[in-house]
C-alpha cells in the first residue's frame, strides 16, 4: 500500500518536471540510495517509515514555497503536494497501528 503510495508520488514529480527519473526520486525525495523503489519491487517489500516521512516532509516544504507564489499553476502544485504528503503520514500512521497491534496485549 504505501509502496503505491511513493510510486504515485514518483509519477507526480515526473509530470510536473520535478524530477527526471526514479533514481533521482529515491535519491532526493526519500533519502535512500537509486535503487530503493526497484529493490522494494524485487523483495515485495513495503517502504521504511524514515523514507515515507523524509517525503512528506520535502512535500510539505515545497508546498509551503509553491504556497507564496501567484502562479494559479503553482498553486495547484502546492495542493498537489500537501495532499501527498498527507497520504504519505497516513501511511506511516497505519503502518504503526498495525505494529503496535499485533503487540501482545500488555498486563496491568
Amino acid at each position: 500500500m504505501s509502496k503505491l503510495i511513493l510510486e504515485t508520488i514518483r509519477d507526480e514529480l515526473r509530470t510536473c518536471s520535478v524530477i527526471d527519473g526514479e533514481g533521482e526520486f529515491c535519491r532526493d525525495w526519500l533519502g535512500k540510495s537509486e535503487c530503493y523503489l526497484r529493490t522494494l519491487r524485487f523483495i515485495n517489500g513495503e517502504p521504511s517509515a524514515d523514507a515515507l516521512t523524509v517525503c512528506a516532509s520535502k512535500l510539505r516544504y515545497y508546498a509551503a514555497r509553491l504556497e507564496q507564489s501567484p502562479e494559479q499553476q503553482y498553486q495547484h502544485w502546492a495542493a498537489q503536494f500537501r495532499t501527498l504528503a498527507v497520504a504519505c503520514m497516513d501511511a506511516v500512521e497505519q503502518r504503526a497501528l498495525d505494529k503496535w497491534q499485533k503487540l501482545p496485549a500488555m498486563m496491568v
